[in-house]
């Protein structure tokens, strides 16, 4: 995963590193610190035993049932991207509507991260606020299973 935040096309767009290099160390300490915490969920991607992608809940309100998903995908040349990346993304919200019973997913990147911004409007995010530095956006749940069951049937995934 450190080699993912490293690489600097991914690292130019995270808010949190905004193109820093990150060290094993530092890696090793942000790992230690999410440990048992109670609003985060971490999860690693694979396919075939291949590593793919990490996602992650973040900042969960149980009450209010809401959560911040993050992810970095890094999908080997040899494996059919899109199938993949958009399955994998539909896994985890199906999870996290499903599992976890959230009812809406607050998202939100750089307004430089074109890629972003485009996979969370094709998952049917809707735009909330733009600032100076960010977008952000929501996905209701039912807007998601919406565009779930279309997106799979295209991709042959149902």
């Amino acid at each position: 995963m450190r080699n993912w935040r490293n690489d600097p096309k991914i690292a130019k767009v995270m808010l949190s590193q905004n193109g820093t290099h990150i060290t094993k160390e530092e890696q090793l300490k942000w790992f230690n610190s999410i440990q048992n915490q109670p609003n985060s969920l971490y999860y690693m991607a694979f396919v075939g035993g291949v590593v793919i992608g990490y996602f992650c809940f973040q900042q969960i309100d149980w009450q209010a049932r809401t959560a911040i998903p993050g992810e970095i995908i890094s999908i080997p040349q040899h494996l059919d991207e899109a199938r993949i990346t958009l399955g994998a993304y539909c896994a985890i919200y199906d999870m996290g509507f499903e599992n976890l019973g959230l009812k809406k997913l607050k998202a939100y990147c750089k307004l430089e991260n074109k890629r972003a911004i485009r996979m969370v409007k094709l998952l049917n995010f809707k735009t909330t606020n733009i600032d100076d530095e960010c977008i952000y956006f929501k996905l209701c749940k039912n807007d998601y299973y919406t565009m779930r069951d279309s997106l799979l049937k295209k991709l042959g995934l149902n």
